[in-house]
């Protein structure tokens, strides 16, 4: 170590002197400023810089290159450090609690680490300094610095400066002298001047000389002391400053023994004894000094501030009833004051908000007064106080207003009002006091509050007085005496106030006795409605709506009687749950909403009712908010089940009305005796017993309604026909003829029915008219006819008139040309017996010999089969064709006489039970050949529809003979005229008429066949098919679809014909549906047996 050079010593004991100076500042500061946020901020400010200090020694002892680059690094760090540490300071002493901000503190703790991993890793990028050992002026450190350190200094010396500026506004407003100030912040100028002395000369050395200017400044901030006479040294100046500087209003620093210690601008600019005045009557010289006042007690320097600030701080350690220690001085009254109140005004007696002897009045420079009050606040341990000056004009101008308004209310009020004190004596009393009660102001000596209010003792008076405090408020009834001891109902509302300083009780009292009356009134309202309740015949609930619920609170006795649930059942109950048919809630629940947030609401509803019937109601729901507790809805239901049901059968009946195709009108009877108090109806039921017209002679009748079809037929309009009588509608003489009808249809009591003759747009027209009176309790309201216009009929009289005349003469002729229609019968009758004789001998004479053809043709045929004769020959081919035609024959034959035996009745057909399914299959059996050779199927399906009729056997009552006939010609149709697909043959049975569907549709559904049931067969195929309009004629004989020499299928056309009167005369019908290519379905209805259903279930 280079102890010998001068300039090494210096270095290094300016670097010791700082690092000390720094650690034991760090000490004070933590022993004597007071401020949680400026103690943290200044203790960290000295240790950062007392440990960068220590660094620069380290630097100064070490003696190779790495330990001394280390430790200069390492100060860099700390030094980096203070900045935050200065930034933290200025910001808890100029109160804008930044530093209190966590984004503030992320964003520092942020910018802190990266500079510090940036000198850290300064080895590796080595751009923020080089190092190197020098030996002139000493052996030590010289450092280079790049271009890093120059950023990173400016930054510091930027956010160094933001705290300059964070400082400049507390401080001025402090008044802290120009000359301390400006030699503080001087101080922070030596490291800039010593840096740049070190980088331009040899005479300093080239490193950071920032901890020598942070600690001087630090120190010397530490160093301002207080005025020795302020009686306190343990609070510097610096923090002085901080609190009344950081305060825009007016505010001055006490010591704890009441000493002016500092006070800011705002304070000097309002209190002129602060700008070198004249205070409590001593005169001083214009301009002192502010030093002179700092140091002396406030009581001295400052005596109105002083007097406001005791009451304030005496008012603040009051009890809740507001009444302290006593205080007695002169601007507080003595007890005498408590006289009768007479001297006292409104604003004596409110003694709330800021009063005048808690504020200090101050003259503006216009003459204008403004008012202060004085906040004091500890700030520390061993600290002073810091008294704010909060301006409270607006509050005392706004209450002095008010107390004026509260004067004339006082005054003014409609109620009496009477001021007295904890002990019952009244102070004070309104007008409207003295003119209720009858007193006069010399009354209240000595007077009572229950000498006033005989309702109330003296102890029941003072013990609920005791329970009260400031603020409360009761309400109660009393009975007030009057001066001539007459007594009246009265509604006390009694506050305890602060009046005087004291707890006093002011009463507001209000003369009810008309309330009482309407109370009264209102009770027996309250029983009537109450015995309406327990006897209306409708049910009414009282329900409590609290959470979607409507729970049942109260019923009436029709509730249970009405509904499945008796009173005390369906208590606590949700009303919903007990009458809403399921599915309904939802909308019961709405209803509940709507009456507690819109009103009163009216529905028609569906509830379930005694017995488990639901029937309709007419649904009433209000919805009520009392004072206290969940909404209330009050429901009532009206049974409007058979209202309804009138309603509806009122609407058939004017549905009816209006579209019926008959001309339908409506009568009123009016009789003149109506307004005789109902005894017109006991009259006219005792004329109507002695055979009398009831009113005969006051009747009349006017048009009440006509229907469409009486307009339509009449030309007439009803709305011009409303209100008029017969006469005005049809004249006077038609007129008094059909008011003649309506007099004798009254005194019948009963319908009538005639023929009249009314004139109508010129023309005479006949109509026969049905009238029927009405009648309701015991007297006719109204009659009510219907008309039929009989002109057309009268004209077709007097035509059939004419043609029995005609007839009459063409009788005659008629009876000639019956006797010669009966010779034609004689001779068709033995035509169709000489037809019949004929068929029976064809029938023996070409079936006998057609039959041996045929046989004769199949031996041939089996001949030929079994001879090896060649291709060529012919002889098997005529043989077959010998067959077939002979068969064709036959059949042509067989179906001729079938016919002719059925149109002539000579068939016999034995009706019995037919199995039907059984039947097709041997049909279906014995042609299935034909179908094979053809090769197209012949299916059979049996049963079918519900469950109850597919498991029945399928019997007919018809001919077994006449049911293979059908089959037979059906079967052989179906597979002549089907060349691809196939046949198909179903049986099943049906219930019911065919004709209505509907019905035939439930009771398949219901299962249950009716007694008049259907076997049906029906034959579908896939076959040609026809038009629908041919199908029409297919049942005449000899009729096909194809007809001519071009037909494509053979066939006589008569088998269909056959078919059909078979069907006919087993009492069953057939019917047909084809499209031409698509097929045919041929449907056959025979009557059913019911034996063939079975029991079942």
């Amino acid at each position: 170590m280079p102890l010998g050079a001068p300039s090494y010593l210096i270095y290094l004991a300016v670097f010791t002197a700082a690092a000390a100076g720094c650690l034991v500042g760090a000490w004070r500061a933590y022993r004597r400023v007071s401020l949680p946020g400026v103690r943290r901020g200044l203790i960290g400010l000295l240790l950062t810089s007392g440990l960068w200090a220590l660094c620069h020694v380290g630097v100064l002892l070490s003696p190779g290159l790495g330990l001394k680059t280390a430790l200069y690094e390492t100060g860099l760090v700390v030094g980096f450090g203070t900045v935050f540490a200065w930034l933290w300071l200025c910001s808890a002493y100029s109160g804008r609690a930044l530093h209190r901000r966590p984004s503030v503190r992320w964003a520092a703790l942020i910018l802190f680490l990266a500079v510090t991993a940036t000198k850290l890793t300064n080895p590796w990028h080595g751009l923020y300094f080089s190092a190197k050992l020098s030996a002139v002026p000493f052996r030590h450190l010289e450092v280079n610095h790049h271009v890093i350190y120059w950023l990173t200094s400016g930054l510091s010396y930027a956010l160094a400066a933001v705290g300059f500026f964070m400082l400049s506004e507390p401080l001025r407003r402090a008044q802290v002298g120009g000359g301390k100030l400006a030699g503080l912040f001087g101080l922070t100028a030596l490291p800039l001047g010593a840096n740049a002395v070190g980088y331009a000369t040899p005479y300093l050395l080239d490193l950071s000389h920032e901890p020598i200017g942070v600690a001087a400044f630090a120190l010397g901030a530490l160093a301002l002391r207080g005025n020795p006479s302020s009686g306190s040294q343990k609070e510097s100046c610096l923090e002085e400053a901080s609190r009344a500087g950081r305060e825009a209003r007016p505010s001055l620093v006490l010591s704890a023994d009441g000493r002016i210690r500092n006070y800011n601008r705002a304070a000097a600019e309002l209190i002129p004894a602060l700008r070198g005045g004249t205070s409590r009557g001593e005169t001083s010289p214009e301009g002192t000094p502010q030093e002179e006042i700092a140091g002396r007690h406030l009581e001295e320097a400052l005596p109105r501030l002083a007097r406001a600030l005791e009451v304030e701080t005496m008012d603040r350690e009051e009890g809740p009833d507001g009444e302290g220690p006593d205080r007695e001085g002169p601007d507080r009254e003595g007890p005498d004051r408590e006289g009768t109140g007479g001297d006292m005004s409104v604003e004596d007696m409110l003694d709330e908000g800021p009063q005048q002897k808690e504020t200090l009045e101050v003259k503006g420079s216009g003459g204008e007064s403004r008012y202060y009050r004085p906040v004091e606040s500890q700030a520390g341990p061993g600290a002073g106080r810091l008294v704010v000056l909060q301006d409270v004009t607006e509050r005392v101008l706004r209450r002095r207003e008010q107390a004026s308004r509260l004067e004339v209310l006082f005054n003014q009020s409609p109620d009496m009002i009477n001021v007295h004190n904890a002990e019952g004596r009244v102070l004070e009393a309104n007008p409207r006091f003295f003119e209720k009660t009858g007193h006069e102001e010399e009354d209240l000596q000595g007077m009572k509050v229950w000498d006033l209010d005989r309702s109330i003792s003296r102890e029941e008076a003072l013990e609920l007085w005791a329970g009260m405090e400031i603020g409360d408020r009761r309400r109660l009834e009393g009975t007030y005496r009057r001066k001539d001891g007459s007594a009246f109902p009265v509604e006390v509302d009694i506050r305890r106030l602060r009046m005087q300083g004291k707890g006093q009780f002011m009463a507001i009292s209000r003369d009810i006795t008309d309330r009482k009356v309407a109370g009264r009134k209102l009770q027996r309202e309250r029983d009537r409605l109450e015995t309406l309740f327990e006897s209306l015949p409708s049910p009414i609930v009282r329900c409590r709506a609290e959470g979607g619920r409507a729970t049942v609170e109260e019923a009436n006795p029709a509730f249970a009687e009405t509904f499945p649930v008796g009173r005390e059942e369906a208590e606590g109950q949700d009303l919903n749950d007990l009458l809403v048919p399921a599915g309904q809630k939802d909308a019961a629940a709405e209803i509940d909403r709507r009456a507690v947030e819109e009103g009163p609401v009216e529905h028609q509803v569906r509830r379930v009712a005694a017995g488990g019937e639901v029937r309709d109601f007419q649904l009433q729901v209000a919805g009520r908010q009392p004072e206290e507790g969940p909404p209330e809805i009050y429901a009532i239901y009206t049974d409007i089940t058979d209202r309804k049901r009138r309603e509806r059968r009122l609407q058939r009946a004017e549905a009816l009305f209006q579209n019926a195709q008959d001309a339908l009108f409506i009568v009123d009877v009016e009789s003149g005796e109506a307004s005789d108090g109902g005894a017109s109806g006991s009259r006219d039921g005792a004329a109507r017993e002695r055979g009398e017209a009831p009113g005969e002679g006051g009747l009349s009748f006017s048009v009440r309604r006509l229907n469409p079809a009486f307009e339509e037929k009449t030309g007439l309009e009803s709305e011009d026909l409303r209100g008029q009588d017969p006469k005005e509608v049809f004249g006077a003489e038609v007129g008094a003829e059909i008011e003649e009808k309506y007099r004798e249809c009254i005194r019948r009591g009963e319908p009538m029915e005639y023929e009249e003759e009314v004139p109508i747009g010129g023309e005479t027209t006949y109509w026969t008219t049905r009238i029927a009176p009405v009648v309701a309790s015991g007297e006719t309201q109204m009659i009510i006819g219907t008309a039929r216009n009989v002109t057309e009929d009268r004209r077709r009289e007097e035509t059939l008139r004419e043609a029995k005349e005609e007839a009459e003469r063409a009788k005659e002729e008629a009876e000639e040309a019956k006797e010669e229609a009966e010779q034609a019968k004689e001779e068709a009758e033995e035509a169709s017996r000489l037809k019949s004789a004929l068929l029976a001998n064809m029938s023996h004479e070409i079936r006998t010999p057609l039959t041996s053809i045929i046989g004769f043709a199949e031996m041939l045929g089996r001949e030929a089969a079994g001879l090896e004769l060649t291709e060529e020959s012919p002889l098997p081919g005529y043989a077959s064709t010998i067959e077939r035609s002979g068969k064709r024959l036959l059949l042509t034959l067989n179906g001729v006489l079938n016919l002719s035996k059925l149109q002539a009745g000579q068939m016999e057909m034995e009706a019995g039970p037919v199995d039907l399914s059984e039947q097709a299959r041997l049909a279906a059996g014995e042609l299935r050949p034909e179908a094979e050779e053809k090769e197209i199927s012949l299916e059979l399906e049996t049963g079918g529809g519900p469950a109850a009729l597919a498991e029945a056997e399928i019997v007919a009552k018809a001919d077994e003979g006449g049911v293979q006939i059908v089959l037979q010609n059906l079967l052989s149709n179906a597979i002549k005229y089907t060349d691809e697909g196939g046949v198909t043959v179903r049986t099943y049975r049906e219930d019911g008429d065919q004709e209505d569907g509907d019905q035939k549709d439930r009771d398949q559904e219901d299962g249950n066949p009716q007694e008049d049931s259907w076997a049906v067969l029906e034959v579908e195929d896939t076959g040609i098919g026809m038009d629908p309009e041919v199908a029409e004629v297919l049942f005449e004989p000899f009729r096909q679809a194809s007809e001519g020499l071009s037909r494509e299928y053979e066939g006589t056309g008569i088998g269909l014909a056959v078919t059909r009167e078979a069907v006919a005369q087993m009492g069953g019908s057939i019917e047909v549906e084809t499209e031409k290519g698509a097929g045919t379905c041929m449907t056959v209805r025979l009557p059913g047996v019911e034996g063939g259903i079975p029991t079942g279930d």
